[in-house]
């Protein structure tokens, strides 16, 4: 979608949900918010915010999105869906009551209808959202804890499983240790979204990981948390990495 269709389905957007008095808020949310971050490939990724009750009348029903007729596919999640269009085009949308709303997180974003004190109550999201992650104790125990999962699946056979620990929830965890917490192009909800931009040989050191056997892989993380941790922070748990080494050599 070019920037000029992208704009006119937000507008449209905005002027199908003024239209309803049951809705107090249209919050727009990630690349939708912020056009620096926008590309042909950005979705459009937005929160309705509803008085309490009226939530089924916009999930029951989305011939108040835009081009309505056009959607492809559309999956329901909790609170919201996923919409695919036929000119290939993707919306991610929630809609929320305020207690419901108090429970989500935001980074970017920016809010196209305010009724009822959607500004402070975003305000809050915000910040509760952006806390800084810092580097603790706690959080390389997990990381440990997450590698050494991964290799005992590998060690039982149960290779898909063990994959997912190592690249997914391992990888997350890594990132968020070793990504620095105010870095102005980092997404503090998703560590991994644009590292090829801001950190190129960080980034493609990762994807190697995955064309790594498990044992080899584990410890080649390790490697990459202590480069980018172990100066600045030494009173982090390195003893039990260095365990956590040993027996992932000793079961290699």
């Amino acid at each position: 979608m070019n920037p000029t269709e992208f704009d006119r389905y937000t507008e449209a957007l905005q002027r199908n949900l003024e239209s309803f008095p049951e809705v107090m808020g249209l919050v727009t949310l990630g690349s939708t918010a912020d056009k620096q971050l926008r590309d042909q490939w950005s979705d459009h990724d937005f929160w309705v915010i509803t008085k309490s009750s009226a939530q089924p009348k916009f999930l029951d029903d989305l011939s108040w999105l835009p081009a309505s007729d056009r959607i492809l596919l559309k999956v329901r999640h909790s609170n919201g869906y996923t919409v695919v269009y036929d000119n290939k085009h993707k919306v991610e949308l929630a809609v929320f009551d305020l207690d419901e709303a108090r429970t989500g997180k935001a980074e970017r974003y920016s809010i196209l209808i305010d009724r009822e004190g959607i500004a402070e109550l975003m305000i809050s999201i915000h910040e509760n959202s952006i806390n800084p992650i810092r580097a603790s104790a706690e959080g390389l125990e997990n990381l440990c804890v997450l590698v050494w999962s991964a290799c005992e699946r590998d060690e039982r056979g149960e290779t898909l499983s063990a994959r997912q620990y190592l690249d997914g929830f391992a990888v997350n965890q890594l990132l968020n240790l070793i990504t620095p917490p105010l870095h102005p192009e980092r997404d503090r909800l998703d560590p991994r979204r644009r590292l090829e931009k801001r950190s190129p040989d960080l980034a493609t050191e990762i994807v190697a990981l995955r064309n790594l056997v498990i044992p080899t892989a584990a410890l080649r993380m390790f490697e990459i948390a202590e480069r980018e941790l172990k100066e600045t922070s030494p009173g982090l748990c390195w003893d039990k990495v260095t365990t956590i080494k040993g027996w992932i050599r000793d079961e290699a």
